[in-house]
């Protein structure tokens, strides 16, 4: 009776717990990976083994166990898939020199030349040269694959050259087989040993290089930076909280995040537990490639693929894979929220006291809605500048090249006055040095500068003031003033009107702004807009409309700007040593139709009935567009129909922003005075399927 090998048993038990891992870890992971415990009374971060979590945290306050089982997936495929792609690589170059003689030559050399550079040397070029952004696993498999075949074609290149003279391979050739017939039907068989050691082996070296990168602080895939300082109830000193992590979390990240003195001295189980899996996985690779090696080191493959037994071993596979369905999701209680909520959201609509009220929410602070009654100034007709026999309309050039810029410090109606032209608008009374690690900032660099309305007095007249995009200094370049601080700083001079001619208005207008809003917009979000007509004017145009505008007065701005290198003014240009601000000896006359108007305000607000006294409330703040595609109001009615008997502390508001969004924040605020807020969940800008959360710091830690 022959004895069962105990190797085959060893790999069989490998393959399937590397199988259950790989399918069940992030399912079977007792916390989610985006789960924090950022404090634990007055416990520093990373948490030790068993004070929050059995394994510990990593230095987020993560539970590392968890992080290892849900990364588990993402590793195996990578190292695996890194392994088989050197090997497959390695066995086509060995069969192709086996028939082709000419081939040989060139594939030793290149074999040579791979097998020389260290290939962890070759990954880390590739990663940080050559690709510099994140580094997908698609990259990582190709640099691991560019050097990694090397060893494994020598030995299959020697074995079939072992092979090529044997007894039956000179039986095969004298019955009239072909080379490649042979080498297919006879000598890969052969090879199956070889190639099982050698996939174990390779993918080992693949898992050691992705250790490397990690021990080296590179990421394999893509990245999240992560702050949990928003989280804190206190922020004590030397403690980390900020992390660069990988999302999906795979190990090599997990030992990146692991990097420090402090690890290797006071906090080892930051690189042990991420180490101890390493150290598994290695091992049961090793165990299924010996395992598959010592099996048919003596017997063919072939006949075993058609069996019986692989059959088996493919269905037993699948169903793992199929029970994944079998297996309950997380937080079932919050999807069931979520598809009541999608029903809910089928039929919302209506006004919104009716809809809390109908949902069994109950009044804030003695009703649901907060009013109150604001003037606000709007623009009645198209806004115009002329000067001499040249006009710029708004009709005819906005919003592009032309557009009034109505908020709390302007103004509207017709204002004819002298013409002066301020440059640059630069004052070193309006920006003061603050230099941050010993760079110069703005008010440093020019605070020796002329100051531009120094030059020229522009109370009561038209001034006109170009956008000073960017200073140069040295090798240095350092922002101008910002649009807000410019129009202020003009204003706040006392002039009749504003020409405020900005290069960057076409792009903003049409969307473009590199910090995602329009800083017109932000200007028109500063308070009332505005708090009188009778405020000056203010009027944006682009360098195209100024060159129409003042080409009578001898400024052609696109000239000035097309003499900067890259719109940045150089400190040692002649604008340092004195200033182009002059009187243009013309009138020039700006209008923009305004009119002052009262306006009703409405915000709504409800409270969930909650069985918790004092509980601190999430509040979903749904801000109300109007024209809106997708509005919030219907968001709204389906959380609290959703919501409402569910006795949860939430509060519902829907936030009218019109005429003064600031007071009218401060009157809700005053609405909700005496409840606890632990959270705000402002619901803008409502497109797509899915909910993207936005915080100070760029993500939201639950």
């Amino acid at each position: 009776m022959s004895r069962r090998d105990p190797w085959s048993a060893a790999g069989l038990l490998a393959f399937f717990a590397l199988l259950f891992v790989a399918v069940f870890g992030e399912r079977i992971a007792p916390h989610e990976t985006i789960y924090f415990v950022v404090e634990h009374g007055r416990d520093p971060r990373p948490y030790e083994p068993g004070l929050v979590f059995p394994f510990g945290s990593d230095v987020l306050g993560r539970d590392l166990f968890s992080l290892v089982l849900a990364g588990a997936r993402t590793t195996l495929v990578v190292v695996i898939v890194g392994g088989l792609a050197r090997v497959g690589v390695a066995a086509i170059l060995a069969m192709l020199v086996a028939v082709s003689r000419r081939a040989r030559a060139v594939v030793d050399a290149a074999s040579e030349l791979a097998a020389a550079v260290p290939a962890t040397l070759i990954v880390l070029l590739i990663v940080l040269v050559f690709v510099r952004g994140e580094t997908t696993f698609l990259v990582f498999i190709g640099a691991v694959l560019l050097t990694g075949w090397a060893g494994t074609y020598r030995v299959l290149r020697a074995e079939l050259d072992r092979l090529r003279g044997m007894a039956f391979t000179d039986s095969a050739a004298a019955i009239g087989a072909r080379r490649s017939r042979i080498l297919l039907r006879h000598h890969l068989p052969h090879l199956t040993p070889m190639l099982s050691v050698s996939a174990g082996q390779q993918s080992i070296a693949s898992l050691v290089a992705l250790a490397e990168l990690g021990v080296l602080g590179v990421f394999v895939g893509t990245t999240r930076n992560i702050s949990i300082e928003e989280s804190l109830s206190f922020v004590p000193a030397g403690q980390r909280n900020r992390a660069l992590i990988a999302d999906p979390p795979e190990w090599g990240g997990l030992l990146a995040n692991a990097r420090g003195t402090e690890s290797l001295w006071a906090t080892r189980w930051e690189f042990l537990v991420p180490g101890v899996a390493f150290a598994l996985l290695a091992v049961a690779l090793a165990a299924i490639g010996a395992a598959l090696a010592r099996r048919y080191a003596r017997r063919d493959i072939l006949p075993d693929l058609r069996g019986r037994g692989a059959a088996v071993l493919a269905v037993v596979t699948a169903l793992l894979i199929l029970l994944t369905a079998a297996v309950p999701e997380r937080y079932a209680s919050a999807r069931e929220w979520a598809a009541d909520a999608r029903a809910a959201l089928a039929d919302a609509g209506g006004d919104l006291p009716d809809a809390f009220a109908d949902a069994g929410l109950e009044p804030v602070g003695g009703g649901y809605t907060v009013e109150r009654t604001a003037t606000r100034v709007v623009q009645t007709a198209p806004a115009s500048v002329r000067v001499g026999g040249a006009e710029v309309r708004e009709s005819a050039d906005g919003p592009l090249d032309a557009t009034p810029v109505l908020f709390r410090d302007s103004g509207g109606g017709t204002v004819r006055a002298p013409l002066v032209f301020a440059s640059w608008g630069l004052s070193a009374a309006d920006h003061r040095p603050a230099p941050i690690l010993g760079v110069p900032d703005l008010g440093a660099i020019i605070a020796d500068w002329p100051d531009d309305y120094a030059t020229v007095d522009v109370r009561g007249k038209v001034v006109v003031v170009l956008r000073a995009m960017r200073i140069a200094t040295g090798t240095r370049t350092t922002n101008g003033p910002d649009v807000e601080s410019s129009i202020q700083n003009a204003l706040k001079r006392g002039p009749a009107a504003v020409i405020y001619v900005d290069p960057q208005l076409p792009s903003v207008a049409r969307g473009v702004s590199p910090s995602g809003a329009s800083p017109y917009d932000r200007l028109r979000a500063l308070g009332p807009v505005p708090l009188s007509a009778a405020g000056p004017p203010v009027m944006a145009m682009s360098v195209t409309a100024a060159d129409r505008l003042l080409a009578s007065v001898g400024i052609r701005p696109s000239e000035i700007y097309g003499a900067l290198r890259s719109e940045a003014i150089p400190s040692d240009s002649t604008y340092a040593k004195r200033s182009a601000a002059r009187d243009l000896d013309v009138m020039a006359e700006v209008v923009v139709p305004a009119s002052a108007q009262e306006a009703r305000v409405r915000s709504v607000v409800a409270a969930v009935p909650s069985t918790t006294p004092g509980a601190a409330h999430v509040v979903v703040w749904g801000v109300l567009v109007p024209g809106s595609t997708a509005p919030s109001s219907d968001v709204l009615v389906a959380l609290a129909r959703s919501l409402a008997h569910r006795s949860v502390p939430v509060i519902l508001v829907g936030f009218d922003p019109s005429v003064d969004p600031a007071r009218n924040a401060r009157a809700v605020a005053d609405r909700l005075d005496g409840r606890r807020v632990g959270m705000v969940i402002v619901l803008d800008d409502l497109t797509g399927p899915a909910l993207r959360f936005r915080s100070p710091n760029g993500d939201l830690i639950p």
